[in-house]
């Protein structure tokens, strides 16, 4: 296992990381891979007694009677992503992340890693590109399962950083991508994206401000954006054989989809989601499966396609909604932390020498 003391920590920092192989999306998407097959084995826990596969999250203002509590902004949320993966990873880990709506400070998330042999900690790693690496690795991932790499154009909703690493993931997982519309309301900051990415991907950049214009000329949409407000989509805009990818927020009926070509990472996600913070994509789950219109069982998934339990047809008009699993940020963290000691990186710090309260017997 990782380290060589119960009593050492390794701490990896942005920097750290970034001297790893953490920018590798190959090596992402593959990893992505392996933990979807895992997760189809039964080798992955999230979620244990009933909790959400997306974790625990803390959401603000609560039924505080403190008046400085009760000035925390409406709509905060503190989460807590817990989940152990098997297999070659044998990694149990926690991602943690606050988000405030009206903040300008990036949160950071943390990803903590411990040792499900002993339950030690043995490592803190800074998450914010192991977590958008592994966005932009399921995008790719998703794109090419439902797709098939065939797909020529693609529209991208929302060029922020997840936006960036879906183009990477899409360059790196479908080589037939010859054009890539990029899409933000103001057409300048989608210009700008353009500019800072064109030479980072292989595929021609197309700066827009239209969804409507991006949608209709592409085979693969994929939305990054966020819930403030989330980008439309009319169905009559879809083409017949294109797919779209949902990791961000979304306002699209799922009645614009071939009922058998709706997909999600794991059936129950986007339904705990909705409980936990509610998207528009989210809420369209919840009232397309409900007042008997269609059947949760109905859903197909991303681990039964990739486990090989599923093997349907994907042509048509479908839909992936992948919503960020904790399971992926283990796998991938875990990684990167296997890297990282290989080439010496990171900060090792120690816990405790000899502490007050040993066990006496």
């Amino acid at each position: 296992m990782v380290g060589n003391s119960s009593n050492r920590l390794w701490f990896l920092s942005e920097k750290d990381i970034l001297d790893t192989d953490c920018l590798d999306m190959s090596g992402c998407i593959e990893m992505m891979e392996y933990v979807f097959e895992l997760y189809n084995q039964n080798q992955v826990i999230m979620g244990e007694s009933g909790q959400y596969l997306h974790g625990h999250m803390t959401t603000f203002p609560s039924n505080l009677s403190d008046e400085q509590a009760a000035t925390v902004e409406d709509g905060s949320r503190f989460g807590a992503m817990p989940a152990y993966v098997g297999g070659d990873i044998d990694m149990v880990g926690v991602k943690w992340y606050g988000a405030v709506p009206s903040s300008t400070v990036y949160s950071r998330p943390l990803l903590t890693l411990s040792d499900p042999a002993d339950g030690r900690p043995v490592a803190i790693l800074d998450g914010s590109v192991i977590s958008t690496m592994r966005t932009g690795a399921m995008v790719g991932l998703g794109a090419a399962t439902l797709q098939k790499h065939n797909a020529e154009t693609v529209a991208i909703l929302g060029p922020g950083k997840t936006g960036q690493a879906a183009a990477i993931g899409v360059d790196t997982a479908l080589d037939s991508v010859e054009k890539t519309y990029v899409v933000h309301p103001e057409q300048n900051k989608a210009a700008a994206f353009t500019d800072a990415m064109q030479e980072r991907v292989s595929f021609e950049l197309v700066p827009t401000s239209s969804v409507n214009t991006a949608v209709q000329r592409s085979e693969i949409v994929v939305s990054t954006a966020t819930p403030s407000p989330a980008p439309e989509i009319e169905p009559e805009w879809l083409r017949d054989d294109s797919t779209v990818v949902q990791i961000g927020d979304l306002k699209v009926p799922l009645d614009a989809f071939d009922h058998e070509q709706i997909f999600c990472d794991i059936s129950s996600h986007p339904f705990e989601f909705e409980e936990q913070i509610g998207w528009e994509i989210t809420r369209q789950f919840t009232t397309h499966y409900g007042e008997n219109r269609a059947e949760k069982s109905d859903i197909r998934t991303l681990h039964e396609l990739i486990g090989g339990d599923d093997t349907g047809p994907t042509s048509g008009k479908s839909f992936l909604s992948s919503l960020g699993l904790p399971m992926e940020d283990v796998a991938w963290g875990t990684a990167v932390l296997r890297t990282a000691l290989e080439k010496n990186l990171g900060t090792p710090l120690d816990l405790s020498t000899q502490s007050p309260f040993s066990r006496p017997y």
